[in-house]
């Protein structure tokens, strides 16, 4: 399976370059996706994608619950990026960066969601590593017996592993402790010191190092040697960290007074030494007694240097024997590795330490020496050459670059850093890791550093020839030999920002495309309005007309009613091949203003209106302070016609109509208003609704309330703007800003 999910990934990538997104709409229906993510839900899922399904019913459970939470989510507004595990457990599962973006539509509602996909499963594995890499040094800190705590200074808990519960000679299911309880296990008479090494340590910031004897719960009194480091936030203690070493048979020793012999017998019985005094004349080794339960063999089996060294590896006795050789020659201290056959055991590293000494005559006479059994560690060596041996390989592997950085200086990469970068590895190491960042991003940096977020983030990098690209940054902080260094991934995605580009510019021309149908839409609507709305006046004056035709006999005034029938009709033509004429300019998005008279257009809207004015015997007066404007004629007729109907519909009954339009410069803005003394409106009930569709506030057959939005929509059309004051039975006036420039 994993040479499958392996051979499936590099397909994926060589279609698209591992880029893998798709999109849904707020059903979870796929509105878009790429051939990798088609390919990917084909090989995890079975599934044959296409554009309208739904998403959720292709993934299970418990994938299905977790990809919804996570759209949901998006779809609320948020933006954010996990890993996560997804796949059939039956055919194939990886862990994914899933990147989650909202999708607006033209009015800002979230209309769906996008979302980028990266496979990360490669840094699954190596997150895998380095827990078996941890687990290592968990069992060699076991092996040599030593003990770590950490203590919360803000809560006074003390975290202690198992092998310090074992120092102090508590059970391991004893539980974290309190700093308090911790002080009650140190022997009473060392308490004080103990207090005082940790306040200097916290008052100077300095390294803690305190030996004392402490008392186990069956009496018992142990010397321990402690250490640990203080760490800061913000410039203030805010933990401290350390070891702690039983140390009683070290001070066992130091305190015991009797000879030689016995000190060194007790240290090879309690450290697993094997002490040795080769006297060079006789050419005989005497051996410290723990020599059989070490390496299997009595005094007799060794006695010689000559079977000493005939049980040396054949590999290593050369150097073994040539660098005695030197120490002798030199009487300096010798420290050799090699292998030894043990008896029990077979080959075993052994580590030997000694020294050579003179006689009278200045020549050596006699070695000292302490061989020790070392193969456990010289394994863990060996393996731990071999993992960094593996991480150097996974690291030059990596499609991205590698930094290891030191407060901010780098202290080691990969090709791929370089490679990315334009500069050799030689120039890279010793650099500040802000030279290739680019200036406005490195306080980001700075900020991601300092809180150690493992989140990766985007910024804009400098090549050494100094180009700029987008890269991604991912880090850690990692403890090494008592530091903190901060590792760091550079992934260019300068491909996947040009792709998200084209998807924002692809996302806008399409907003343009929609907006300009929804205008085109409202042009339709509007219009169909204008001849629906502006043709009921001259057609209802027609309608007028005839009544009074049917109703006089007088030939003179027939004559006359039958040439206003005429006007009208001629009026109605005129007025749809004017409308004809502005839907295809529309249509062109743009429409033509004509210088238009303000006394032309409103007689020719009154003769339109001629019945209706007659009827109510209206009182129509002008003051027109400006006499011009530049406007379509379609929409300033449509304007007045609304106008004057309205004030003659809502006449008051008890008074005659009397309406004053006007024109008037107010601050460089050419305004237009119509006043009338009819039933006015109570603007604090009706105020907000007076320009919405089909809404009306008085009793009238002939009232639709079309007019007012429809002349709103015209003057906004044409970058105006329309408001209405209005008293109860007093009367309205209509405002309407023509123009922010009436020059004729």
């Amino acid at each position: 399976m994993a040479l499958h999910q392996a051979s499936f990934r590099e397909n994926i990538i060589s279609q698209s370059g591992s880029i893998i997104f798709f999109s849904l709409d707020a059903h979870y229906r796929y509105t878009s996706f790429s051939p990798a993510h088609r390919a990917v839900m084909k090989h995890i899922w079975g599934a044959e994608i296409a554009i309208g399904m739904n998403m959720l019913d292709i993934l299970q459970e418990p994938d299905r619950s977790k990809a919804k939470q996570n759209f949901d989510k998006t779809l609320q507004g948020e933006t954010f990026t996990r890993i996560e595990e997804y796949g059939a457990t039956d055919r194939a599962r990886s862990f994914w960066e899933d990147h989650y973006e909202p999708v607006k539509d033209a009015t800002g509602k979230v209309s769906g969601l996008l979302v980028l996909v990266l496979d990360v499963s490669n840094r699954k594995e190596f997150a895998d590593l380095l827990r078996e890499s941890n687990e290592r040094l968990n069992l060699a800190i076991k092996a040599a017996s030593v003990g770590i705590w950490e203590w919360d200074i803000a809560s006074n808990v003390v975290y202690w592993s198992d092998e310090l519960f074992s120092i102090f000679g508590l059970g391991a299911t004893s539980g974290n402790v309190t700093f308090e309880h911790y002080i009650e296990l140190i022997h009473p008479e060392d308490r004080a010191s103990v207090k005082n090494e940790i306040d200097r340590t916290l008052v100077g910031l300095i390294p803690y190092f305190v030996q004392h004897r402490i008392v186990w719960p069956s009496g018992k009194t142990r010397h321990v040697e402690g250490t640990g480091k203080v760490l800061l936030s913000a410039g203030k203690p805010v933990k401290m960290i350390g070891t702690v070493m039983d140390i009683t048979d070290r001070k066992r020793l130091e305190s015991e007074k009797q000879d030689w012999q016995t000190r060194y017998e007790l240290v090879t019985r309690a450290s697993g030494q094997i002490v040795y005094d080769y006297f060079l004349p006789s050419g005989k080794i005497i051996w410290s007694e723990n020599i059989w339960k070490e390496i299997g063999y009595d005094q007799t089996e060794m006695d010689s240097v000559e079977k000493w060294g005939a049980l040396i590896h054949p590999d290593d006795r050369t150097e073994a024997f040539a660098m005695l050789d030197a120490a002798e020659k030199s009487f300096s201290e010798y420290d050799i590795t090699y292998r030894f056959h043990t008896k029990s055991y077979g080959y075993m590293y052994m580590r030997d330490r000694g020294f050579f000494m003179a006689n009278s005559k200045g020549k050596a006479y006699r070695m000292l020496g302490v061989m020790q059994n070392v193969n456990s560690e010289k394994i863990a060596e060996t393996e731990l050459i071999d993992s960094e041996s593996r991480f150097r390989t996974l690291q030059e592997a990596s499609f991205g670059g590698i930094a290891l950085l030191k407060t901010g200086t780098i202290i080691d990469v990969n090709k791929g850093l370089a490679q990315m970068t334009g500069y050799s590895v030689d120039e890279l190491i010793g650099m500040d890791g802000l030279n290739l960042i680019a200036e406005e991003f490195r306080q980001v940096v700075i900020d991601h550093n300092n809180a150690g977020d493992e989140l990766p983030y985007d910024v804009i990098g400098l090549r050494k020839d100094g180009s700029r690209y987008s890269i991604e940054v991912h880090g850690r902080d990692m403890p090494y030999n008592g530091v903190t260094l901060r590792v760091s991934e550079f992934r260019d995605i300068s491909e996947r920002k040009e792709f998200e580009r084209k998807i924002v510019e692809q996302n806008k021309s399409l907003t343009l495309i929609a907006e300009d149908l929804r205008r085109k839409n409202e042009q339709l609507e509007e219009f169909t309005q204008i001849v629906s709305h502006n043709l009921r006046s001259p057609v209802s004056n027609i309608l007028s007309l005839l009544d009074f035709y049917d109703n006089t006999s007088d030939e003179e005034e027939k004559a006359k009613l039958l040439s206003m029938l005429r006007d009208s009709g001629t009026k109605i033509l005129t007025n749809l091949q004017e409308l004809n004429e502005v839907l295809k300019i529309k249509q062109a998005k743009n429409i033509e203003r004509q210088r238009l008279i303000f006394s032309e257009v409103l007689q020719a809207v009154i003769h339109q209106l001629s019945a209706r004015v007659a009827e109510t015997r209206a009182i129509i007066s002008t003051r027109f302070a400006i006499d011009a404007v530049h406007y379509p004629n379609i929409y300033l007729e449509s304007i007045l016609i609304n106008l004057l109907s309205n004030a003659l519909k809502y006449r008051h009954p008890a008074r005659r109509p009397e309406i004053l339009i006007e024109s008037y410069d107010q601050s460089g803005n050419l305004f237009l208003k119509v006043s009338d003394n009819g039933l006015g409106l109570d603007l604090k009930r009706y105020g907000n609704q007076v320009f919405k569709l089909r809404k009306t506030f008085h009793v009238n057959p002939e009232s639709r309330g079309i007019g007012l939005f429809m002349i709103k929509n015209q003057i906004e059309a044409m970058g105006g703007e329309i408001h209405m004051e209005s008293q109860p039975n007093i009367g309205t006036s209509f405002i309407v800003l023509l123009s922010k420039s009436h020059a004729t």
